[in-house]
C-alpha cells in the first residue's frame, strides 16, 4: 500500500503492513496469528506510535505482525466502520487493538514503550513486566548481561539483586515488599531486579548459584557477598538485614511430617499400592518438605 511522503521521512520499517480493504485485513487476520493493529484518525495523528512501531516490529519479526490503518483515509474509513473501531473517541486519536487467531484478542493497555509491547507480543496472554507496575519505579530493572555488569561496576552503594522468573509465585508474592523497600531506602540502598528465566542468562545464573527463584544476592562495589533467602520478608525485615547483612544461618533440620503426631497415615513405595487398593476412597496430598 502506498504510504505518505513524511511516513518515510520517519522511516517507518517496511515490516508495518499499511492495510485500507476489509478483505485485506481479513485476509491478514487469517494468514497472520499474532496481529497488533493501530488505528489512527489521521496518518498525522499516527506518526508518534508509527515511531515506536517501526522498532517493535523488528524486534519481534517472524513472531508478529504489525498493521497500520488509517481511519481517516476515505477508503480505510470502511474497513475501520466495519470493524467497529473509532480512533476519534481517543484521546489522542489512535487506538491499539490486537488479534489472535484469527480474532479480537484484547485492547492493548499496557505501557507504551519497546520493551513493553515487544514482550505483549511475544507472549500476549502474559503478566506485565515488572517494571509496568508503578509502585516499582524505584527498583532498577535489569535487561541484559550487559547491563549487569555496568551496574555492579559503577554502584558504590549496597545492592541487592533478585534474580527472579515471571511466573514464580514466591517472586510475585515478595515484589510488593521489595519495591517497597526499595523507595523507602532510596539514596541509601539499591534494589534492583532481573528477570533471568530465558536460556540467554544461563552464564548469570551459574554465577550466581542461582538454582531456583527468586535468589537474592548482596553486593557491596560490585562484589558479591551473601544470599539473602528471606522469601517471606516485609520492607522492615528487609531495611533490617541490609544494616547488618550476613550469610544465611544454618536451618534446623524440621521433624518429617510422618514423624510427628497424626492421625493422617503417611504412605510410602513400599505401601502405596497395597493402601489404595485395600481401601475404597483415598485422598491422597502428595507433598515435599
Amino acid at each position: 500500500a502506498f504510504l505518505p511522503v513524511f511516513v518515510y521521512s520517519l522511516k517507518v520499517s517496511p515490516l508495518i503492513e499499511k492495510i485500507s480493504d476489509h478483505k485485506d485485513f481479513k485476509k491478514l487476520l487469517r494468514t497472520r496469528n499474532n496481529v497488533l493493529a493501530l488505528y489512527s484518525k489521521s496518518a498525522a495523528a499516527a506518526e508518534s506510535s508509527l515511531r515506536l512501531l517501526s522498532s517493535v516490529a523488528q524486534e519481534v519479526k517472524g513472531r508478529g505482525t504489525i498493521s497500520w490503518i488509517d481511519c481517516g483515509d476515505t477508503e480505510s474509513r470502511k474497513l475501520c466502520k466495519k470493524m467497529k473501531v473509532d480512533p476519534n473517541s481517543k484521546e489522542k486519536g489512535v487506538e491499539l487493538l490486537h488479534y489472535k487467531d484469527g480474532a479480537f484478542h484484547t485492547e492493548y493497555n499496557r505501557a507504551v514503550t519497546l520493551k513493553s509491547m515487544v514482550a505483549f507480543l511475544k507472549d500476549p496472554e502474559g503478566a506485565p513486566l515488572w517494571e509496568e507496575d508503578p509502585e516499582a519505579k524505584d527498583v532498577v530493572h535489569v535487561d541484559s548481561e550487559k547491563e549487569l555488569r555496568r551496574l555492579l561496576k559503577k554502584e558504590d552503594k549496597p545492592l541487592l539483586m533478585m534474580f527472579y522468573a515471571p511466573w514464580c509465585g514466591v517472586c510475585k508474592r515478595m515484589m510488593p515488599s521489595y519495591q517497597q523497600a526499595a523507595t523507602e531506602l532510596k539514596g541509601k540502598y539499591v534494589l534492583a531486579g532481573m528477570n533471568v528465566y530465558a536460556a540467554e542468562f544461563e552464564r548469570i545464573k551459574e554465577e550466581y548459584n542461582v538454582r531456583g527463584y527468586p535468589t537474592i544476592c548482596y553486593f557491596e562495589k560490585g562484589k558479591f557477598l551473601f544470599h539473602f533467602e528471606n522469601y517471606g520478608a516485609t520492607a522492615a525485615d528487609i531495611a533490617e538485614w541490609l544494616k547488618n547483612p550476613q550469610a544465611p544461618q544454618p536451618q534446623a533440620p524440621e521433624t518429617p511430617w510422618a514423624d510427628e503426631e497424626n492421625v493422617v497415615y503417611h504412605l510410602t513405595d513400599e505401601d502405596f499400592d497395597k493402601f489404595i487398593k485395600d481401601h475404597s476412597s483415598v485422598l491422597v496430598m502428595f507433598h515435599a518438605p
